[in-house]
């Protein structure tokens, strides 16, 4: 194994297991992989609710947890309704939410969470531009969102959700 995948897998192991310590701990496991919903349900408390974006964000890049990237992209992190995407890749988490939401606050719909991949893939390959200000490097950002909807994925088809 070279040292990018050596690197990846072993990216993917330490996010597995926090992601599995997080969901062991919490008193409500499936908000665990919210990848920013605007509207959650009544697990998550008033104030949460009312914490949506209206600026482009750029903070804690690599972090999975944390990161907040454009306005849609972040766990527990979504913009306010009416707000438009910062650049390509945040109207794809943007997308994703609406999914989500749709779908009952499912945060491990495999069909939500491929259609996310997908169109990651597809802002990867286009080499679109960011938002003016980003201090991530869109790489990483996408990078970071790909390990987590891969193990949302894994969960989603162990759990046999659509």
């Amino acid at each position: 194994m070279d040292g990018g995948k050596r690197n990846l897998s072993s990216k993917l192991a330490i996010l597995i297991f926090h992601l599995l310590l997080a969901l062991l701990i919490s008193t409500t496991p499936i908000h665990a992989l919210n990848i920013g919903v605007q509207s959650v349900n009544s697990g998550i408390t008033a104030s949460k609710q009312q914490q949506c974006s209206r600026t482009c964000a750029s903070q804690h890049c690599n972090a999975p947890p944390f990161l907040k990237y454009g306005k849609y992209c972040g766990i527990l992190y979504s913009g306010c309704p009416g707000e438009k995407p910062c650049d390509a890749l945040d109207a794809c988490c943007m997308t994703h939410d609406n999914c989500v939401e749709s779908k009952h606050n499912d945060y491990l719909n495999v069909e939500c969470n491929e259609n996310l991949l997908n169109c990651i893939a597809k802002v990867r390959a286009s080499g679109k531009g960011t938002f003016k200000g980003n201090k991530c490097m869109v790489e990483e950002v996408v990078d970071v969102i790909t390990l987590v909807m891969e193990v949302a994925l894994l969960a989603g088809r162990a759990l046999h959700k659509p």
